[in-house]
Parts: C-alpha cells; structure tokens; sequence
C-alpha cells in the first residue's frame, strides 16, 4: 500500500480552511498533484479556465467540496518555505481516502495532469496565489 500522504493548502490563521489537497510526487511536501480550489470567493472566470486551457492544453476541473466548489487537477510546486508551513497533513477531512486513493492510482498509473502552477501563500491578499510554471520545473 502506498503512504504518501495528503497534504492540505491550509491558511494562515485559519488552519481548518483549506484551498487545494494534493499527494507528493516525490518526498517531501512539494510538488504535489491534486485539487486547487478555482471558485473561492467566487466562481473561477471563464477566462482562466481558456488561459490554462491555451498554456497547457488539456484541463480537468471538478466538484472539492459538498458546497459545489470547483477545482482543477494539476500539479502544485510550493519553493517558499513560509507557504510549506501551511501545507500539512493533519488536516481533519475525513473521508478523504478515496480521494487520496484516486490520486495514487492516478499517480501509478501516469495520468500526471497538465497543468503546472507554482504557488504561494499571499499575507497581504489572505489566499493562496498561482501562476503558471511554464519552466516545467514540475516532473
């Protein structure tokens, strides 16, 4: 059985909110692949779902929570060590082993996703932020 764990993109001073999960690509908590939150504080716009669609080709954007909250699959590669802070794995989620056990199959299986983003934990904006990571630093 794998035990790569699964890490959470929690927030600072709000550790039980989270914007993305994700399982490592290698040791370590970066990068990962999984599920970055797109529709918080409100629904992702259509243009930058075209702008990742035109950078990486295929996207796949999903349901993360029980409100209806979308995600895309991507890869996540986290350099700043205060954000690595806030990726943890003791997050209370429960009923995530499907979740996690779908992502090391998808892993196992090379269905690595298309999009890369590099990531970082914004003091000033209080979210998370990305950008593309075209340098295909992500394996």
């Amino acid at each position: 059985m794998d035990r790569r764990p699964l890490y959470f993109l929690t927030h600072e001073e709000r550790p039980r909110f989270f914007s993305g999960y994700g399982i490592p690509l290698n040791e370590g908590k970066s990068p990962l692949i999984g599920m970055l939150m797109v529709d918080r504080p409100t629904r992702c716009p259509d243009s930058y779902l075209k702008d990742l669609k035109e950078a990486f080709g295929h996207v796949v954007i999903g349901p993360m929570t029980i409100y209806g909250e979308r995600g895309i699959y991507t890869q996540m590669r986290i350099d700043d060590p205060f954000s690595l802070e806030l990726v943890t794995d003791d997050f209370p989620a429960g009923q995530m082993e499907d979740t996690k056990y779908v992502l090391n199959l998808a892993l196992k299986g090379g269905f690595l996703p298309k999009p890369k983003l590099k990531l970082h934990w914004s003091k000033e904006e209080r979210l998370w932020i990305s950008d593309f990571d075209l340098g295909g630093s992500c394996p």
